[in-house]
């Protein structure tokens, strides 16, 4: 067999033009061959230019073996002979998984890796998923009955709250990859998982050579993928439009849509529009289930007056707007929504919904989490809330706090919204808000995991 060659410049040059739409980009490099492949032809591509993003290195260190440290940090060697910055970013939750360990290890690395971006801002983060990983998804998503959108499997460029996430490397080989990482001089890590069979993708890789006396090659299996995503590509284009006519999202972070016009519109669409709306609400990265939005699609045609949850949202009648609409709402869970600390000056990302930052002329520190409902009535009573802001929107605003006492709302850009974002305090702060998901379009598609 032939060996594979390494990826040329005359390629990178290509396949990493994507990055130029950035002023400064995150590689993902975890220590192995394909990350550190990656940062070899990104920084190659970078010091052969006199313009182009900064680039900088993100590792997380998720704490699930011996030695993950230490190869977090061989991957700092490797950034510094590149004079590339690099983060390591650790997880601490992992020792209260017990099962999922790679699903829930994968939405920590990502959330991790986005509020690092919220805070540096950071436009960009590119991964080193290749065709082989296509290919591998593709059969994984077959197996379960998947869609279109889940055999369309992994696409070029995706979103990750207000992370653009980019893999310029999805038509490359994996073997290629190794090459490049070789012709580096890279010592590289494995990941025993990699080949451990109580993981699927680890199942798969092991049956490749009898898929490919079938003629399932990754080449083969991947260029269907391609080709679905064309056509998913058109029918997302066609529930924009019907977004566009039919439902309207608010800088409070919650949606309506048109009921009649829900029902009315030919399924696919209708699965569409609705998965947009809950993923926009949300928060959630991980995209509902294709069964349960069907589900969830036929009950709201056969029972239009009820209530549901989904996709962290809470589906609703919204009455503060004309009758037959639809509100779509983020759910109030009973564990809360989250609480972060913000340092004056300082940013963050909250919820997976809003991007806060924090004045520098702030006295002391804040604490932001949900108004709730204590701090909705107070708000109401002081007449600091619109008439038509719907109730279950307001309570889980992300909302300034000073041990238990409410300081303020932020100002979330909208004067006829909220007006002004004080409550009867001395200090006024300036903390604006900035809800993500208000453009639905900005979500680069449906989510491709059906």
């Amino acid at each position: 067999m032939t060996a594979a060659r390494p990826v040329s410049r005359q390629e990178a040059e290509i396949l990493l033009q994507p990055l130029m739409h950035f002023a400064r980009v995150a590689l993902a490099v975890s220590g192995g061959p394909d990350s550190l492949a990656l940062m070899h032809l990104a920084a190659r591509w970078r010091a052969g230019r006199d313009d182009g993003p900064e680039l900088t290195v993100l590792t997380v260190d998720h704490g699930l073996r011996p030695g993950s440290r230490d190869e977090a940090a061989m991957v700092g060697r490797a950034a510094s002979a590149f004079s590339l910055p690099h983060t390591i970013l650790t997880w601490e939750g992992h020792g209260d998984v017990v099962t999922g360990v790679q699903a829930k290890a994968r939405e920590a690395r990502y959330d991790l890796m986005a509020a690092h971006a919220c805070r540096h801002d950071i436009g960009a983060l590119v991964t080193a998923h290749h065709l082989d990983d296509q290919a591998e998804t593709f059969l994984m998503r077959l197996k379960r009955g998947s869609g279109l959108d889940g055999l369309a499997a992994i696409p070029e460029q995706g979103a990750w709250g207000p992370l653009t996430l980019l893999r310029p490397l999805l038509d490359l080989p994996k073997a290629r990859l190794v090459a490049s990482a070789g012709e580096a001089g890279f010592a590289f890590a494995t990941d025993p998982s990699n080949a451990d069979t109580r993981f699927e993708r680890a199942r798969l890789r092991g049956a490749t050579d009898a898929f490919a006396t079938l003629g399932l090659t990754p080449e083969a299996v991947a260029l269907s993928a391609k080709r679905l995503r064309r056509a998913r590509v058109a029918l997302d284009g066609a529930a924009q439009d019907f977004l566009d006519r039919h439902a309207q999202t608010s800088a409070a972070g919650f949606a309506v849509i048109d009921q009649a016009a829900l029902a009315a519109v030919p399924e696919e669409i209708a699965l569409r529009a609705l998965s947009r709306l809950l993923a926009s609400v949300g928060g959630g990265e991980d995209p509902v289930r294709l069964a349960k939005l069907e589900a969830l699609l036929a009950s709201l045609k056969a029972q239009p007056e009820k209530t549901h949850t989904l996709g962290r949202c809470r589906l609703a009648p919204h009455t503060g707007g004309h009758n037959g609409q639809l509100g779509i709402f983020r759910e109030m869970r009973r564990g809360g929504l989250p609480v972060v600390k913000l340092e004056p000056g300082q940013g963050a990302l909250w919820d997976n919904r809003f991007r806060v930052a924090l004045g520098p002329g702030a006295r002391s520190p804040i604490i932001l989490r949900a108004l709730g409902e204590p701090g909705w009535r107070q708000l109401r009573e002081l007449e600091a809330l619109p008439e038509d802001l719907p109730r279950l929107a307001a309570r889980t605003l992300p909302a300034c706090f000073r041990d238990e006492t409410l300081i303020c709302l932020p100002d979330f850009g909208q004067e006829a919204l909220f007006g002004t974002p004080s409550l009867r305090h001395e200090e006024r702060l300036d903390c604006q808000a900035v809800f993500l998901r208000g453009t639905l379009s900005a979500q680069g598609g449906m989510p491709q995991r059906r």
